[in-house]
């Protein structure tokens, strides 16, 4: 129904308008439970300067071998890993920030699937990889 003396213009964004929509989804992203829990999680790991350091080389080594995902071994090489670094990924303060990141990833992924859900790109080249 139209207003009296005015025009329905149809609104077609730009991408400044995009722009300024991500820094508002950003901000509630940023203001949820899930990311205050992970950055708090994450200044206490770092408080513990030589726990967060060998936190760090575990994930150095271990994202090293899933990039080389091709080599022989990579399960036996994987299970080693976390055996040698065992007692880095048991400490509590280790496991409430593997906990607090998994939330915010999986949070993470529900955005980029709503997004990739809705917007059509032809990624059938991918399919021959």
């Amino acid at each position: 129904m139209m207003n009296e003396g005015k025009l329905s213009i149809p609104f077609f964004p730009d991408t400044e308008d995009i722009c300024q929509s991500t820094k508002q989804l950003t901000n509630m992203i940023c203001h949820t439970e899930d990311y205050k829990c992970y950055q708090k999680d994450l200044a206490v790991l770092k408080a513990q300067e030589e726990l967060y350091h060998k936190f760090k080389e575990f994930r150095g080594k271990s994202l090293h071998l899933q990039l080389e995902r091709e080599q022989e071994q990579y399960f036996e090489r994987m299970e080693s890993l976390h055996s040698e670094y065992k007692d880095v990924l048991t400490e509590p303060v280790v496991v409430d920030f593997l906990s607090a990141e998994q939330r915010m990833c999986k949070l993470m992924r529900i955005v980029y699937d709503g997004i990739a859900e809705d917007i059509k790109l032809d990624l059938s080249y991918m399919d021959e990889v």
